[in-house]
């Protein structure tokens, strides 16, 4: 149906095609009719009706109210006709794409001033990259040594006891002095760090 006023009036000297769309057209608008007002219209009849009283049919003011619209846009359906023949192998995504320049200019290539079309790089930008690049500090980032300052007093087991579970609340109290579940598989206590690591300072 999109094609349907196109059709109408660019092939009115086409007598098959031009007969073919108004018959679709008829039958579209005897559907519409018996949705709207769920009445059915006999189609052979209205046909007769309408070849024996040719000024009450509307396609004839259609048809003229459609070229009057393409006379007003400067001929646009012999430019569509010669574009669309141009463009019938295009794809219809490539055609409603954006005309834009997508190359970029050699000249361009070291101004990072914001035009509106992207987020700006960082006016340091450019030392960022020699840093991480030479493996030099990036101001603003904080080295953290690869070991952990282990306080005092601090080992593998904590010297709390476990809560006694609610099963074990009328058992004896000897019953809690059990010895650890791990066994020795872990070591009690941390190994000794060297005089490195206990200042503080990076492992080499």
């Amino acid at each position: 149906m999109a094609t349907l006023g196109p059709s109408l009036v660019n092939n009115t000297t086409d007598g098959f095609t031009r007969q073919k769309a108004l018959s679709t057209t008829l039958q579209a608008r005897i559907w519409w009719y018996k949705s709207r007002f769920n009445t059915d219209i006999d189609r052979p009849a209205y046909e007769a009706f309408s070849a024996s009283h040719p000024s009450s049919s509307p396609d004839a003011a259609v048809l003229g109210k459609l070229e009057e619209i393409q006379q007003r846009m400067g001929g646009g359906a012999s430019a569509s006709t010669s574009g669309q023949s141009q463009n019938q192998n295009i794809p219809a995504w490539q055609l409603n794409a954006p005309k834009v320049d997508l190359s970029k200019k050699a000249d361009d290539a070291g101004s990072h001033t914001n035009t509106g079309d992207g987020a700006p790089y960082p006016e340091n930008f450019q030392a960022l990259i020699e840093a991480v690049t030479l493996g030099k500090p990036i101001p603003g980032i904080k080295e953290i040594p690869d070991t952990v300052v282990r306080p005092p007093g601090v080992t593998p087991f904590g010297k709390m006891r476990a809560p006694r579970k609610p099963w074990e609340k009328d058992a004896p109290s000897e019953s809690t002095a059990q010895p650890s579940v791990f066994g020795d598989v872990v070591d009690k206590e941390f190994p000794p760090l060297s005089d490195e690591h206990q200042s503080g300072g990076p492992a080499q």
